[in-house]
């Protein structure tokens, strides 16, 4: 009796065209999805390559030209702040180092933060020169409309595509005149209605992996050696598709004509997708407002005054804390260019350091807020999960930002030695400046919220599979 059914409403769809169109479309999304991410990775991979091409290349470049100047017994005779003997020109410019954030092999799959946030840190002794400081900067509107993944395609397309299948699928047979014959077969109405269905959840959730898979493949995405991240990727597909479909079988039970059918899930997508988003956006910034970037201004500028007004005073303190910085067999210039830069960097940094921790704070307020209120939205929380898949979530980019910020230190220390004792950079002394790797922590695809993510999904599901079955039947009465 099932196969049927299923034959029955097989032909039904090829007679309507409704699945030749709907496979067509989510072909077409599915494909240009992942060839935007596939560009997207291909030009962060390249990006990357370039940095490590040039940091060799540079490093080598200097360390060559101190040697030929160690070999002739000169001192450099160019620009004294292009002087590749000088500790700060080099840890400024002469020798920088770059720190990577490698993408996930399922980064193709969603954007997530990666348009907002660095994938690569240069670091100088100053400051982190991240990205946006480079020339890679992105298109305002492309960041302001968002970016087509394979994220949007299933988050937001398929359920459109789900709607427009399912949205007639019990109205249709009573508003054609066939309700009366379907129900003088052998099978009951809630047989059939929960036939078609499950073959066309089958059909589309089915038609999505395949396309998906067959896709990843083609972008040179091993399933052999990521079969936690496609098992993963499969159950939130699955699962996101079975909560539309349920909801559209609710919704159909109520035994309503297809007009408002399609409104009320139509509706509901506009909700889930659009305004509840929205208001938790406002929300958040509401009871979380960021502290004002006036007042981190102000206080950066005060705090650089400060240090220009004290003089050698503070210095000469400074060197009376830390004696085994001071310079051997010389006097200290209070006067060198390169002892003011790093007494006038370290001084602001204290000084500015409250108003970034409460800026940490109350981005971090935010995130907790939007963790604890996403299960109002699928939509929401499927976004973080679908981003945790690719590497592209806030965690992931806070991990990396973390662990910059503690390679940094490590890379001013190396110079700020040399600067205080007031050296010259040796040409092997290229060969000892740090040198970082990130490595990123392991997988979170099964952490706690992702798990709740998945049994949210299967709960809601299941209500509503639940009460559309106990509507079912009246609607056979009602009918009859």
């Amino acid at each position: 009796m099932f196969l049927h059914i299923i034959r029955y409403d097989w032909l039904l769809l090829r007679h309507n065209r409704t699945l030749l169109a709907s496979v067509a479309l989510l072909a077409l999304f599915v494909a240009f999805a992942l060839w935007t991410g596939h560009s997207r990775i291909q030009f962060q991979e390249q990006t990357i390559a370039d940095i490590g091409r040039i940091e060799i290349e540079s490093i080598a470049k200097n360390r060559a030209m101190v040697a030929d100047l160690e070999r002739a017994g000169k001192p450099f005779a160019g620009n004294s702040h292009r002087d590749p003997t000088a500790p700060y020109t080099v840890a400024s410019s002469r020798g920088n180092r770059y720190i990577v954030k490698q993408p996930d092999p399922l980064a193709v799959v969603s954007v997530g933060q990666s348009d907002l946030l660095p994938y690569y840190y240069k670091l100088a002794f100053a400051k982190r020169q991240a990205l946006y400081h480079e020339e890679e900067i992105e298109n305002a509107s492309i960041l302001y409309n968002g970016s087509f993944d394979l994220s949007f395609v299933l988050i937001y397309l398929v359920p459109l595509l789900i709607i427009a299948l399912t949205y007639n699928l019990v109205s249709s047979e009573r508003e054609q005149g066939t309700m009366f014959m379907l129900m003088s077969s052998t099978a009951s109405l809630r047989q059939i209605v929960v036939s078609k269905y499950v073959f066309r959840f089958l059909l589309l959730t089915g038609t999505f992996l395949s396309l998906t898979t067959a896709g990843l493949l083609l972008t040179g995405i091993s399933l052999y050696n990521n079969p936690e991240a496609f098992g993963f990727l499969f159950l939130l597909s699955m699962g996101y598709s079975a909560f539309w479909f349920g909801l559209s079988f609710w919704i159909n039970s109520m035994g309503r004509n297809s007009g408002f059918n399609a409104a009320k899930l139509v509706g509901i997508w506009l909700v889930l997708g659009l305004l509840m988003p929205t208001v938790l956006d406002v929300v958040v910034s509401a009871m979380h407002p960021m502290p004002s970037r006036i007042d981190l201004i102000a206080e950066t500028r005060e705090a650089s005054d400060k240090v220009t007004k004290e003089g050698d005073q503070k210095m000469a303190q400074y060197y009376g804390d830390h004696p085994e910085l001071l310079p051997k067999g010389k006097p200290v210039d209070y006067k060198d260019f390169a002892i003011g830069r790093v007494r006038s960097t370290l001084a602001v940094e204290a000084a500015i350091r409250p108003l970034e921790a409460e800026f940490e704070t109350q981005y971090r307020n935010q995130q907790q807020l939007i963790s604890t209120y996403r299960l109002l939205s699928p939509m929401v929380f499927m976004q973080q999960s679908l981003n945790d898949l690719a590497g592209t979530g806030d965690e992931q980019f806070r991990a990396f930002q973390t662990e910059v910020s503690r390679q940094h230190e490590g890379y001013r220390d190396f110079f700020a030695g040399k600067i205080f004792q007031q050296e010259r950079f040796k040409a092997t002394d290229y060969d000892t400046i740090p040198a970082f790797r990130y490595v990123a922590p392991k997988s979170i695809l099964f952490a706690p919220a992702n798990i709740i993510n998945l049994v949210c999904l299967f709960m809601l599901t299941s209500l509503f599979i639940g009460f559309g079955l106990s509507r079912i039947p009246k609607i056979r009465l009602a009918t009859a």
